[in-house]
């Protein structure tokens, strides 16, 4: 795991099971700790297979890291897998997926706001005269 544009990259070679779950979990979250890192992308793009079950503690790990105050986005899903997991019904509302790391970045990276110009500021005290102004009541008629 690495921390890169304040961002917490963990990649996933290794086939899952609950030890290699657990491991992963432990220490993505102890990174996210320690290093206060605004995000997590879980990169799975080395594995070829992903059962429904260790989706759905992939899926556990991301609302972890979100009440940890990061957001997180799963990158690199084989085809075969995202065909897969669709097929068995699994869940996937909510999720952020990317293609790629690159992707992943921008899921995450904030949309830049539009700039504002500032409202000019009045630096001149304006006067009034008497005689630009018509006084009250009085009409360019009545001036007749």
């Amino acid at each position: 795991m690495q921390l890169s544009r304040g961002v917490v990259v963990a990649s996933i070679q290794a086939d899952l099971d609950d030890d290699v779950l657990a491991r992963f979990r432990e220490e993505l979250l102890g990174r996210l700790h320690k290093t206060g890192a605004k995000g997590a992308i879980l990169d799975v793009s080395g594995l070829e297979t992903l059962d429904s079950e260790e989706f759905a503690a992939l899926r556990r790990i991301m609302a972890m890291t979100s009440l940890m105050g990061a957001e997180s986005v799963l990158v690199g899903l084989q085809p075969g897998v995202v065909s897969a997991l669709i097929e068995t019904g699994v869940d996937v509302d909510g999720l952020r997926a990317a293609i790629n790391l690159d992707a992943g970045f921008a899921l995450l990276e904030p949309e830049p706001q539009p700039e504002t110009e500032p409202e000019p500021a009045i630096t001149e005290k304006l006067e009034w005269e008497d005689d630009v102004l018509p006084e009250v009541g009085t009409t360019p008629e009545n001036d007749r």
